[in-house]
């Protein structure tokens, strides 16, 4: 299982997790939060805005390709959600409860 995180400027999450679901996700949870610039700034060529929504999907690997690469297409860097994403292997879990049949290592 793999978790998928897409940090973006604030108020793009919730379009971010239709698209996701659209590629395989079956759902995920908004964080709403501040970065630690307290203003605009530019690090790399990438404007970071300090208000930001962090969405987290829990998913299968086979599914994880599709889905990061339709946010980072539609909210990535280059978009107007300023976006990233990136993924974690989740070597175990405790209390995911889903429509998922096969939780490989997952403990439920």
């Amino acid at each position: 299982m793999e978790l998928i995180v897409s940090i973006v400027k604030s108020g793009f999450a919730y379009k971010a997790m239709e698209v996701a679901r659209r590629f395989g996700a079956t759902g995920g949870t908004i964080l709403h939060g501040r970065s630690a610039q307290k203003k605009d700034k530019k690090v790399f060529g990438i404007t970071i805005h300090p208000e930001k929504d962090v969405l987290l999907i829990v998913g299968f690997k086979h599914d994880q390709d599709l889905i990061m690469k339709a946010l980072n297409e539609k909210y990535g860097v280059k978009s107007e959600a300023n976006g990233i994403v990136f993924s974690l292997t989740v070597s175990k879990a405790f209390g995911i409860r889903s429509n998922i049949r096969d939780l490989g290592e997952v403990v439920v």
